[in-house]
């Protein structure tokens, strides 16, 4: 959507599929289009976690957003809360899995608590754990890869855009599941995202606490930071330097009743005057 826009302004536009593509094509690429800004909308591993970010450094091209080393701490959700406690920002208790027994985690977690990859995007690899055969199912999927323990907030879920030091009005998430899994984020038709009516002094409170986990892990330009409400207390979930950028995302969805069109949102995460 956003390269027909640009083509339509006048803009020289380029795509490149990292899919479908390699990092050594992506060097010649850049090099044989003279590019001059890379607007990187690679979502998880490699696209989120500093890998492009590094990469492109190393080559000396410019790019939107964050850089490598912001990228690599926010795209790892336990690092990412670590950061965030040591900021005195609320998040919700947490550990690194390590072979803990399902007994002793729900002492300490209770009867319902997730178990997340530290490492996967797009609410990939996430299980609410409710019973021993929920956890034996994490076991038996777990593919030796780096979890954490985090216990389950019982309250309702927004989340925040935040574009150049500004955070974009507040959207409600109500999941169609009973929490906002894969499903619900990009399968459902029933997930509902409100812009609810906020007290100016509850917006106030958000918009600092968002903005200081987006400074805690000096983050850059962009980002969209997920949290809990309780009373008046901001708890914060977690954080993604590259939200969706679809007609239908919600970063696009914040900014147009922010009063941004598709466009000017590009233009002023790419830094260009409109």
């Amino acid at each position: 959507m956003y390269i027909k826009l640009f083509l339509e302004n006048k803009h020289n536009v380029v795509l490149f599929d990292i899919k479908r593509d390699s990092y050594h094509d992506l060097k010649s690429f850049l090099h044989n289009h003279s590019i001059d800004l890379v607007f990187n909308l690679v979502h998880g591993e490699g696209g989120e976690d500093g890998k492009i970010q590094s990469y492109l450094d190393d080559i000396g091209i410019k790019y939107c957003g964050s850089n490598s080393h912001s990228s690599y701490l926010s795209f790892n959700k336990f690092k990412t809360k670590k950061i965030w406690r040591e900021h005195n920002l609320i998040t919700p208790d947490f550990e690194i899995y390590s072979d803990q027994s399902y007994q002793d985690l729900t002492k300490l977690y209770g009867k319902t608590f997730f178990i997340k990859d530290t490492c996967s995007g797009s609410s990939n690899n996430i299980f609410q754990i409710k019973s021993n055969d929920d956890f034996n199912n994490f076991l038996l999927n777990k593919n030796n890869r780096e979890f954490m323990i985090e216990k389950k907030i019982s309250s309702d879920e927004y989340t925040a855009a935040i574009l150049n030091d500004k955070v974009l009005p507040i959207i409600k998430i109500i999941p169609s599941n009973d929490f906002y899994d894969f499903d619900a984020k990009y399968k459902s038709e029933e997930t509902k995202f409100l812009f609810p009516e906020l007290s100016p002094e509850m917006v106030s409170i958000i918009s600092d606490q968002v903005m200081k986990s987006f400074n805690a892990l000096g983050c850059k330009t962009w980002a969209r930071v997920d949290f809990f409400i309780n009373d008046k207390s901001v708890i914060l979930l977690e954080i993604n330097t590259i939200p969706g950028m679809t007609d239908h995302s919600l970063v696009p969805k914040a900014a147009s009743v922010y009063g941004l069109s598709y466009y000017q949102l590009v233009l002023e995460i790419m830094g260009i005057d409109a």
